[in-house]
């Protein structure tokens, strides 16, 4: 008899996308059947049957597999929604997609948002102002999913604004996209909770910068874009005067991407993170009030603050 781990109940939102992986339905005493083989997908049957199992397994070992199979179809979605000028359709297709790769977030699936992010800095997506209409969508339900969308959109707007070269750009906008994997590995109630963490709960939620280092650390990107991916992972929460976190890095020693980085996700978690304990500000607020007080007092590179200013302002025109 077939031993049940080796098989785990296959995600509907994937389910007719699998061309190259098999389906398989449970049977009597938890035996494995073959439902769909290779080479065809569940809509290709639906033809003939009409229907299909509300329930439907794969082999674990052929997990990695059916992210990339999803990862390549919602691409293709993406691509269209981009050519029909859809903003709220681009950034629920955008949802899927991260949602999909950090089901996974190993070698093997983190490589495929690569194509992702190619899509969105290709000269196409440029003249239908894809990244302006992406910032422009406002999110107010926090979730790691949708602020790195966001991070990842103000990371391209700040590439295109100070000219970096299309495969800078395309960096630093996965850089964005994964500054915060590691926070698919912290427990989830702490991740998700809607009160005031304990010093504790913090502890452990500042660990996702140590965390998200090493599973960028062990991807199969080139090793230009792993060592602006791991380090982006780790120093997104240093500050220049040495008071961040992780590894409490001045400014000196701190990456140029993750110096970027660090002011977006501050300013993209301040303006769209509603929380019961502090609200959501406005822009001006939190670069004024927030960062701007943090540049003045050398916590952020003012360079980089005032470029970004200027990239955001160069957005809204």
């Amino acid at each position: 008899m077939t031993k049940r781990t080796e098989y785990i109940q296959a995600r509907k939102s994937q389910l007719s996308f699998y061309r190259e992986v098999p389906l398989y339905i449970k049977g009597r005493k938890d035996r494995f059947i073959l439902y769909k083989q290779k080479g065809i997908t569940i809509d290709d049957m639906r033809i003939s049957e009409k229907t299909y199992p509300s329930v439907l397994y794969i082999k674990s070992s052929d997990k990695i597999k059916g992210i990339q199979e999803a990862q390549k179809a919602f691409n293709k979605i993406l691509e269209n929604d981009i050519k029909s000028s859809n903003p709220k359709k681009i950034k629920e297709t955008l949802i899927n997609i991260v949602r999909e790769t950090f089901e996974e977030p190993r070698s093997g699936s983190l490589e495929g948002i690569f194509d992702t992010v190619n899509i969105l800095v290709s000269d196409y997506s440029k003249e239908h102002d894809v990244v302006k209409n992406l910032i422009d969508i406002s999110h107010k339900d926090y979730s790691t999913i949708l602020h790195s969308i966001s991070v990842m959109a103000l990371a391209l707007g700040f590439a295109s604004y100070i000219n970096l070269s299309q495969d800078e750009t395309r960096v630093l906008g996965l850089c964005g996209l994964l500054h915060d994997v590691g926070k698919t590995k912290i427990n989830p109630e702490i991740l998700n909770a809607q009160r005031k963490l304990t010093d504790e709960e913090f502890e452990e939620i500042k660990n996702h910068t140590y965390k998200g280092y090493n599973i960028l650390r062990e991807c199969k990107f080139n090793s230009e874009y792993i060592k602006h991916l791991s380090l982006s992972a780790l120093e997104h929460h240093e500050k220049s005067d040495g008071t961040g976190y992780p590894l409490n890095k001045t400014e000196s020693q701190l990456a140029k991407f993750s110096q970027i980085l660090a002011i977006i996700d501050c300013y993209e978690a301040l303006t769209n993170d509603d929380r019961p304990y502090r609200s959501a500000m406005s822009p001006f607020d939190a670069l004024n009030e927030i960062i701007g007080k943090n540049v003045k007092s050398g916590k952020y590179n003012k360079e980089i603050f005032t470029l970004f200013i200027q990239s955001l302002s160069a957005i809204v025109k």
